[in-house]
């Protein structure tokens, strides 16, 4: 039980130093801002023209040109320490928070999901082995490289549901005198520019979980006629990133090029998998924000005398759901990156969830807004050039394993064990958990728990229903909100019982369910019901805070109708208005430039 009658509610939110914190957080958004310029000058290297004409032509964004110099866009970005993001404060670099981290990336995806994935993505998934597992050497040489200017990619561990574009295999061999690299990779992000790469290579046969070891390396060092870059790959998306090919021909390496021992490969893999897909659906979001706001601008522009509050109401409520479901998966990231803060053994259901849920919400909702759009939805010009870019680069931000199959595989497994022992048995989880500022402890990107002893997303739906049901809480808002969330929390809390019920009969860790579409169902409505609980902690944990957005249920009705409908449970009538609230707050933000997640960041990108 979370919040009993005879249980005391939850600590006050502490604020001390947690205001500066914020404040040097907003700075830093607003620096980066500064940084792309304005992305409607033509003449900016990193304005709208840029980008969309990078991606047209299918050329490298932030290379560099015939003579070995950075193009414009790199320049500008290697002088405003966008690589420091990636690097942890004790080696000099940015990394501390997770919430700051995802932060400042949405403004890069609020221009391009290219420019998100080449400048932070990329570069974190290829660092995380080594921040995890390298030595103090390593990890030194690491961060001197990202922090000067250089690049890092990795040639990363496909599993048995890898996809057949990043299919590919190398092949390494131990010895006294070295390691013995054989093999190829033809789908690496940034491998034609890499001064260094991280490689996951097999150092025993079979699919054991010792199979894979990792190494890092230095491409200059790399003997020419021992290994090779490749054409990069044109595909459908991305494309202003480059995605080219390594082949190594019995080239050796060094035995201090082995990071961690021989066999940590898998580990190290599902480790940074987990980290990414608590963290990067999160930045993706600045795609979110702008799609929005691109439609906002649309709908105004079309609306009797440009007037944004004289949108027809049938877009209205388009517009209104759209910006409930960034808020529910705003929710998702910030409680599944703070749980690798505050609850590292448990984080990995909030990850899966979130790798699960988020891509999906997003992904229906910038579909919703292109009908906002309508004809002007296929024009490849400014505003709407960027919208369809996004739409079509979406699914790419989310490959391979932090993809939803991935998510699913990672989340089914444990489901039963956590549906026997912790679901509506669990005590409260931290409710620092569900905030959007305050201290965190030491983010440690080392080896996290694959596996979670418990769920707190499920103790605090459990948790909050009971204090709603008990009417003793009047704090959120009129009571006829109240009531309109009371009933949607019970129809989550039923749907938790009902999938505990089912879930409960399944044996621990079998691995036939994963197939099992029966299960992969239940898996399916128990993430929905988890981003929920996610969204409901966020607003108990804000209900008597100075955001009056936050603090009151408006956005949370919204947010849990949707849901529900997802999950198909009996709706309540609506008694009060709450999404023409949602829209007031969506017009608002639009003229005060403020972003639409749960911060309100500004500044955001003027449109047109």
């Amino acid at each position: 039980m979370l919040i009993p009658t005879e249980q005391p509610a939850p600590a006050p939110r502490t604020t001390a130093g947690a205001d500066a914190a914020e404040w040097a957080v907003r700075e830093r958004i607003a620096e980066v801002e500064r940084l792309l310029g304005d992305p409607a000058d033509d003449a900016n290297p990193l304005g709208r023209r840029a980008l969309l004409d990078a991606d047209s032509q299918g050329r490298a964004l932030l290379g560099a040109d015939a003579r070995g110099r950075p193009l414009p866009g790199a320049a500008v970005l290697a002088a405003g320490g966008i690589a420091a993001e990636t690097v942890p404060v004790p080696l000099g670099g940015r990394l501390e928070r997770t919430d700051r981290l995802v932060r400042v990336a949405r403004a890069l995806f609020r221009r391009s999901a290219s420019l998100g994935v080449g400048q932070v993505v990329g570069p974190l998934l290829a660092a995380l082995p080594v921040w995890a597992a390298g030595t103090a050497r390593q990890r030194r040489w690491t961060a001197d490289l990202l922090l000067g200017g250089g690049t890092l990619a990795v040639a990363p561990r496909e599993l048995e549901h890898g996809d057949c574009f990043v299919h590919g295999g190398i092949e390494a061999v131990p010895g006294a005198d070295g390691i013995l690299l054989d093999g190829r990779k033809p789908a690496v992000a940034g491998a034609a520019r890499a001064d260094a790469l991280v490689v996951f290579a097999r150092t025993a046969p079979g699919e054991g979980a010792r199979s894979h070891s990792v190494l890092l390396t230095e491409t200059a060092s790399l003997p020419g006629d021992r290994f090779a870059r490749r054409p990069a790959r044109q595909g459908l998306g991305l494309r202003a990133c480059e995605v080219g090919g390594v082949e190594f021909h019995a080239c050796r390496l060094p035995a201090g090029a082995l990071l961690g021992q021989v066999g940590d490969g898998d580990e190290l893999a599902l480790g940074s998998y987990q980290f990414a897909r608590a963290v990067v659906p999160g930045m993706v979001l600045g795609g979110g924000d702008t799609a929005l706001r691109t439609a906002v601008w649309h709908a105004g522009e079309q609306a009797p005398g440009g007037d944004p509050a004289a949108i027809p109401p049938q877009q209205r409520a388009v517009l209104a759901r759209v910006f409930a479901n960034l808020l529910v998966c705003d929710c998702l990231t910030l409680v599944a990156g703070r749980a690798l803060h505050l609850l590292p053994g448990p984080s990995s259901v909030a990850a899966a969830v979130t790798g699960y849920v988020v891509p999906r919400l997003l992904r229906d909702s910038v579909y919703d807004l292109s009908a906002v759009l309508g004809a002007r939805f296929h024009c490849d010009e400014g505003p709407y050039g960027v919208f369809r870019a996004f739409l079509r680069d979406l699914p790419l931000t989310g490959l391979g394993h932090v993809g939803g199959t991935a998510c699913q595989s990672a989340l089914v497994p444990q489901l039963p064990e956590l549906a026997r022992r912790s679901w509506l048995r669990d005590g409260p989880p931290p409710w620092e958990l569900f905030e959007t500022g305050g201290a965190l402890p030491p983010l440690d990107v080392g080896r996290p728990a694959l596996r979670a002893a418990g769920d707190p997303l499920a103790a605090a739906l459990d948790g909050i229903g009971r204090s709603l049901g008990a009417g003793g809480d009047r704090r959120g808002g009129p009571q006829t909100e109240l009531c309109l969330l009371r009933e949607l929390t019970d129809g989550l809390t039923g749907e938790l019982r009902r999938l505990r019920e089912e879930l409960s009969e399944l044996p621990a860790d079998d691995t036939a369910a994963l197939a099992d579409p029966r299960v992969q169902a239940l898996a399916d409505r128990y993430a929905l019901v988890a981003a929920g609980a996610a969204c409901l902690g966020v607003w108990y944990r804000h209900r008597d805070t100075a955001d009056s957005f936050l603090a009151g249920p408006a956005w949370l009705v919204e947010a849990l109708m949707g849901l529900s409908h997802r999950l198909g449970l009996p709706l309540p009538k609506r008694e009060v208005p709450t999404a023409e609230r949602v829209v007031r707050e969506i017009l608002d933000r639009y003229h005060s430039g403020r972003s639409y997640d749960l911060y309100g960041d500004r500044p955001c990108p003027d449109l047109p």
